[in-house]
């Protein structure tokens, strides 16, 4: 297993879609990228990472919502991952995202969504989740889709935040 490099915003990567897993990638390589996302989620530390985070551009998802002493006990590894059914009921959430750093939005989300998706070894999944589950992972499909959390803020509030990217990027060179 290994720790990958999380790309952060505006690397062009994180605003494509991403695509759908072919079955013929179902195998050893895939397992292991799905290893090593876990490895990485865990390690930055995160709730959720998607695929083109770390450079991948599939439709590819890690997401464990459990606090630390129980870390791994709710670790869902999803391929091509889709909402099929959302609640009309909404929550507000104040997130985070490790490809943004030291940004939170509040963003209003499904409360309970059902979601589709294949395990690593291509069996097919369905599954109900609420609340803070439902937003990590509207979260990380929002990633697939090529959204990152500063494309949920003003445009005056993502320059703000990209002249102290800049800023930083400057110092870290000199």
């Amino acid at each position: 297993m290994a720790v990958l490099e999380i790309l952060t915003a505006p690397h062009p990567v994180l605003s494509a879609s991403a695509r759908e897993v072919r079955d013929d990638e179902f195998g050893p390589a895939l397992k292991q990228l799905l290893s090593d996302m876990a490895e990485t989620m865990y390690a930055a530390p995160g709730v959720g990472l998607a695929a083109p985070q770390v450079g991948d551009g599939r439709r590819i998802i890690t997401v464990d919502s459990s606090d630390k002493e129980n870390r791994g006990k709710r670790l869902y590894k999803m391929v091509n991952p889709t909402i099929v059914e959302r609640s009309k009921e909404t929550i507000t959430w104040g997130e985070t995202c490790l490809s943004v750093p030291d940004l939170e939005v509040d963003v209003v989300r499904a409360n309970r969504i059902r979601v589709q998706w294949r395990d690593e070894s291509g069996a097919k999944r369905e599954e109900w989740f609420e609340e803070y589950e439902a937003v990590i992972l509207q979260h990380e499909l929002d990633h697939l889709a090529g959204t990152v959390l500063l494309d949920r803020v003003s445009s005056f509030r993502r320059s703000r935040y990209m002249k102290k990217v800049k800023s930083r990027v400057q110092e870290l060179v000199r």
